[in-house]
């Protein structure tokens, strides 16, 4: 039997490659390690409670390296890092502190920095972060933080946990109205968090997919979701298609109590408020988790196009984002 044209093609075509073969010398490319940065300014006190649900906008400074270097990136915890306001003054420091110490190297591939002075930014302020290291270039960027969002209506409509989901959490249905303005463009963040009477995490809200009517459509638009706290990587939502109308979010929710026995105080802390802060992001902060979004969904496709990190920082990498936060408290039924 005759080969086929497929199966002619296929014999012949590893032959004519291993002929083709040789050995290309990839010259290394020239590269300047910069400081690279990571932060996100808000209008609220950095207290405990912020950071407990809004872990990702910790400042982190990391040193950039050749693409074809190996190790793990460095995080230095000695880089001198100051926030200051429009007339140049110095509103806020930061301290770096190792999560992870090797004492063999004396470095860190995980270290973050903290606010020294508890600052909350003002909207329409202009703010500049600068960072500096011995024997590198300082880095800096600036930005204005937006006017904040109006939640005009919102609601939680709560249910009972179906069998065997547990009887430690929070589930419902979850409204919230969202008033854009019309004379500009604007960028949200969506988060919600559970509280209790007095006022302390009691958990934070994801999306309940399980319970969520899936849309067999097989169509895929950007909508204003909920975005999960410790998720690095923020559902962002841009009021291109919305602009001057209210934005909808509406989904099923649900939370798992986060709370441990604490001295004193009985072991399970019932819920009592849902909270929903609704962030108004600078557009360099929306563009940069957008990009990051692009650059996951093309790592390990050998036929997507480049997808490189936008960044905002001067003399070095990364992001200096500002959010204004608007909270919008509900109480649970």
């Amino acid at each position: 039997m005759k080969p086929t044209l497929f199966q002619a093609v296929a014999i012949v075509l590893p032959a004519l490659l291993a002929g083709c073969e040789m050995a290309v010398d990839v010259p290394m490319p020239e590269h300047t390690p910069r400081l690279a940065l990571n932060y996100v300014l808000s209008n609220q006190v950095p207290d405990s409670l912020y950071w407990q649900t809004h872990p990702h906008r910790l400042l982190t400074v990391s040193v950039s390296q050749n693409i074809f270097t190996a190790k793990p990136v460095r995080q230095p915890a000695n880089a001198t890092v100051e926030l200051l306001d429009a007339n140049g003054q110095v509103v806020d420091r930061f301290r770096g502190r190792y999560r992870y110490y090797n004492p063999v190297s004396q470095d860190s591939i995980d270290a973050y920095y903290v606010p020294q002075y508890g600052f909350a930014g003002y909207p329409g302020h202009r703010y500049t972060l600068r960072a500096s290291m011995p024997g590198m270039e300082t880095a800096e960027s600036s930005l204005t933080l937006p006017a904040p969002a109006t939640v005009s209506a919102g609601s939680f409509v709560r249910r009972a946990p179906g069998p065997g989901q547990g009887e430690h959490s929070v589930m419902g249905r979850l409204s919230v109205s969202v008033p854009d303005p019309a004379a500009s463009a604007d960028y949200y963040v969506a988060t919600a968090r559970v509280l209790d009477t007095n006022g302390r995490l009691w958990g934070v809200l994801s999306n309940d997919y399980e319970n969520d009517p899936e849309d067999d459509s097989g169509i895929s638009i950007e909508r204003f979701q909920l975005s999960e706290s410790y998720n690095t990587q923020p559902e962002v939502y841009a009021d291109l298609n919305v602009n001057g109308r209210t934005i909808s979010l509406t989904q099923n929710v649900r939370a798992w109590s986060s709370g441990g026995y604490v001295p004193g105080q009985p072991q399970y802390r019932q819920p009592a408020f849902v909270e929903v802060t609704i962030s108004t992001l600078t557009r360099e902060a929306y563009d940069f988790y957008q990009s990051a979004q692009r650059y996951q969904d093309s790592n390990g496709n050998p036929f997507a196009e480049p997808a490189p990190l936008a960044s905002n920082v001067r003399n070095g990498y990364g992001l200096f984002g500002g959010a204004t936060d608007v909270t919008y408290r509900i109480p649970i039924q």
